[in-house]
């Protein structure tokens, strides 16, 4: 309990940091992104100053991007919750990142349940989520010839939680980092790929709906027991209390990727 109180403060106190430091420099980068666009009409594309000019404000949004990831890490704003479906909310996800993924070989497989139960939660956030888990599983097979997604959704036993799984044929977590994936700026990426913020931003998420994440690495097939390569996201929610009684639901097969 006392771990638990000190990395709660400590969370509590990077989150009050990373505001402050985030909102001083948007600022500035604003007017450097604006100065930079000003000029660029002045200079054509082909000459020295103008490739400088590209390449100044290329670098302003990849810093905008990383304190647009500081402000949603400190961000403590009330959701505003409703009931979700959330096979609908994946197929939009999926459709937005299919493209990207298609581009680096990797194949995606879909198994959502249709009889998948409801889950109240904050829509927008929740794909924020998924998109985080996709974009990290893109990364982990993006150096590879092909790789395969595996997005897959179903009831749980006792029908009080839906289970959400985004599993890849990367090359795995080790116990190590495992053990701190969640902590604010941690990233295994190079510099200038990844903040370290995804994952806790989306951990914080899955928290605040009560929810929680359990990470297999490497995988273990549910049908032969086999360990098969990658890593394996699984993200549990409570669904809605259903007002009826005598109601079944079913369950879907695993979703696994071999």
């Amino acid at each position: 309990m006392m771990t638990q109180l000190a990395s709660s403060e400590k969370m509590a106190s990077i989150g009050q940091m990373a505001a402050g430091v985030a909102h001083e420099i948007n600022t500035p980068l604003g007017v450097i992104l604006g100065y930079s666009q000003l000029l660029k009409d002045d200079f054509p594309s082909n000459t020295e100053v103008g490739e400088s000019l590209r390449v100044i404000e290329r670098q302003t949004r990849a810093c905008q991007k990383i304190v647009t990831d500081l402000l949603n890490f400190s961000r403590q704003s009330e959701s505003s919750r409703e009931d979700t479906s959330l096979n609908e909310m994946l197929s939009e996800v999926i459709a937005v990142t299919e493209h990207s993924l298609s581009m680096d070989h990797i194949t995606i497989h879909q198994n959502l349940d249709p009889n998948l139960d409801t889950v109240t939660a904050d829509t927008e956030k929740l794909r924020q989520v998924f998109i985080n888990f996709i974009n990290n599983a893109h990364h982990a097979m993006e150096d590879m010839a092909s790789g395969e997604l595996c997005i897959s959704t179903r009831n749980s036993a006792d029908s009080r939680e839906i289970i959400a799984t985004i599993q890849d044929t990367g090359h795995g977590i080790t116990k190590t980092i495992r053990q701190n994936i969640f902590d604010p700026f941690f990233t295994t990426k190079p510099v200038g790929k990844g903040t370290g913020l995804g994952l806790s931003v989306s951990y914080g998420i899955i928290e605040e709906l009560e929810g929680k994440i359990d990470v297999e690495s490497p995988v273990t097939d549910p049908e032969t027991g086999d360990t098969v390569s990658g890593t394996a996201f699984h993200i549990i929610l409570p669904v809605v209390p259903k007002k009826q009684h005598g109601i079944t639901t079913g369950t879907c097969a695993s979703g696994k990727v071999r």
